[in-house]
């Protein structure tokens, strides 16, 4: 076995953050992106909203940035993901970095707020904790937990502006605010259960749950016994363009928005300004998924941003596309039926179809066209996307943020019409699928958006198009499931550290083969073999006679693998597109 690395080539922009100061250099606004690079290390762009003139400066450390804060126009301070939970320090005359500072415990800071006390607080995954960074000893400090709620891992939003204290978002297992005492540094709970901050005012406090409104004194913070939403702020102008965005208020007046990989500027008038390209070169990031169609390309999507790429081993020519639907998040699911490629993608439980032959008009959504989402109740595509038996497009899903669940969804490829069928094995995640010629294949597991994992038996199932469920097995409780793949007439289950042969005529399982680590993927191959990807280790299997051989070790743990219809095997490493000669 010999593995070829081909390239980088996804390549796009996930900004989570964005931020302005005046430049000390040269007394001049700036506004600076916050990029998270799956796979790799993120990057700031420092963008001149007039000149269109950038700057690309990566980070220290981490994959990228939801936080950004300008402190007093003398640092720039970033609070990272999805790794290390990193607090940056920019320090703007310089453009130097400080040395990183992290709580070990802590993956993610969400954003971050200025206190009266001239402290920085962040909010954090998984502890659910408070920090505080102090901006002239350059410390950082663990607060603890702001809530006592064991199954909530994010203190995911932090207000300041209200004296003595920092009020704190908490969930997913039950959702709450909390507000920390600056000078005592205890927490309690503050407003309905439930609820959320719509905004931190002058003199008030609003909380919204669902579409009632509370005001409390900002200085008392006792109930208001009157309705102030008349003074509550729009939050900026109406976007221009329908999708994720971020936009900031410029001084002279007007507004710059992100909308995936390009911005605008909104400066008024009735014409919707035009889109412009952020200032710096896409990085490469992960590769998530990959598909190939009938004339052998190579098709990806990224790990985070929400764009496709293509990539023809003949040319090497390399394309990438602008956002595939007005969702955040990231393409699990890909297929092509005939011409067309149809996606699943997160969060927002979107139906996507995109025909390669017509031009790319996602803008105005005619091509790739947005179909019926399965959210709000499903959003992740975690168990990926396949053509079924019945020739149309069938995809696994997880559920929505603070639910144990899940559920499949099938798009009829002439129709485009989408069917929906909820927890179909009761309250479990779908984390694998895979189909034959006569059934539907999948495996549940224990993972939730939000919320810790849990302990239960798992199972795997047949699915017939027309009718539904026809068989299951549930495994004993402590095993985990990890991947499924049909292989001209069998199906292989990865379970813990073996894979389970089973047989779709007699509905039984007929075999297993003995691995030496837990496969994450399987992949069929030519003459009825499969390919099992184990971590950095590939083995080869028989699923008739039973059997499977080491075949060698890989450069790094694959996350995503295809067979063209001519038969060469492609897979992707982190940012890296390899080929596999077998």
């Amino acid at each position: 076995m010999n593995c070829q690395i081909l390239g980088q080539p996804c390549r796009n922009f996930q900004i989570l953050g964005i931020g302005s100061f005046t430049d000390p250099r040269d007394g001049k606004e700036k506004v600076v992106l916050s990029n998270f690079a799956a796979g790799a290390t993120g990057n700031i762009v420092i963008v001149d909203p007039f000149t269109g003139e950038g700057e690309d400066l990566a980070l220290p450390g981490d994959n990228g940035a939801w936080a950004v804060l300008n402190y007093r126009d003398e640092k720039l301070l970033i609070g990272t993901c999805g790794q290390y939970g990193y607090l940056h320090c920019l320090e703007l005359k310089s453009r130097q970095w400080a040395a990183p500072l992290r709580d070990e415990n802590e993956q993610y800071i969400w954003n971050l707020c200025l206190g009266e006390d001239g402290m920085v607080y962040g909010g954090t995954y998984p502890g659910c904790v408070l920090l505080r960074y102090d901006p002239e000893r350059q410390v950082l400090e663990n607060l603890g937990r702001v809530s006592e709620v064991e199954g909530n891992l994010y203190s995911r939003m932090v207000y300041g502006g209200i004296p003595g204290h920092i009020l704190v978002t908490c969930g997913y297992a039950e959702a709450h605010l909390a507000l920390w005492d600056i000078r005592t540094r205890k927490v309690r709970r503050f407003g309905r259960p439930g609820a959320s901050v719509r905004e931190v005012g002058a003199d008030f406090i609003c909380t919204q749950l669902g579409e009632e409104l509370d005001f409390c004194d900002l200085h008392t913070l006792e109930p208001i016994g009157e309705d102030l939403s008349h003074r509550l702020k729009s939050g900026g102008p109406p976007s221009r363009y329908q999708g994720m965005s971020f936009s900031i208020q410029l001084k002279g007046g007007g507004y710059l928005a992100t909308r995936g990989q390009e911005y605008y500027l909104d400066e008024g008038g009735a014409a919707r300004p035009a889109l412009r390209p952020i200032p710096a070169p896409r990085p490469a990031t992960r590769i998530h998924s990959l598909c190939t169609d009938a004339l052998g390309r190579i098709w990806g999507s990224a790990g985070f941003g929400q764009t496709i790429f293509r990539f023809d081993p003949q040319t090497g020519e390399e394309w990438n596309s602008q956002v595939v639907c007005d969702a955040g998040g990231e393409v699990y699911g890909m297929a092509f039926a005939g011409e067309r490629l149809f996606m699943a993608c997160y969060s927002g439980g979107d139906h996507v179809v995109y025909d390669p032959a017509q031009p790319w008009n996602q803008v105005d959504h005619l091509n790739p066209r947005s179909l019926k989402t399965a959210g709000p109740q499903l959003i992740r595509p975690s168990a990926r996307s396949a053509i079924g038996p019945d020739g149309h497009f069938w995809t696994g899903w997880m559920a929505a943020y603070g639910r144990y669940g899940g559920g499949l969804s099938r798009v009829e490829v002439d129709t485009l019409e989408v069917e929906i069928w909820t927890d179909p094995l009761g309250p479990q995640a779908l984390s694998g699928l895979a189909a034959d010629q006569q059934y539907l294949y999948f495996i549940t597991g224990g993972e939730a958006n939000g919320l810790p994992p849990k302990r239960e038996r798992f199972s795997f199932a047949v699915w017939v198009p027309e009718s539904g469920l026809v068989w299951k097995r549930e495994f004993p409780l402590g095993a985990v499931l990890h991947s499924v793949g049909a292989v001209a007439g069998r199906v292989l289950v990865g379970v813990d550290s073996r894979l389970e042969i089973f047989d779709p005529q007699t509905l039984a399982f007929v075999g297993q083969v003995e691995l030496q680590a837990p496969c994450q993927l399987l992949t069929a191959l030519a003459a009825g073999k499969a390919a099992a990807f184990c971590g950095r280790q590939l083995w080869l299997l028989d699923p008739f006679a039973g059997t499977g051989v080491l075949a060698g070790e890989l450069p790094g743990p694959m996350q995503a693998a295809a067979v063209t219809p001519q038969g060469a095997v492609y897979c992707a490493s982190g940012t890296q597109l390899c080929r596999l000669h077998l």
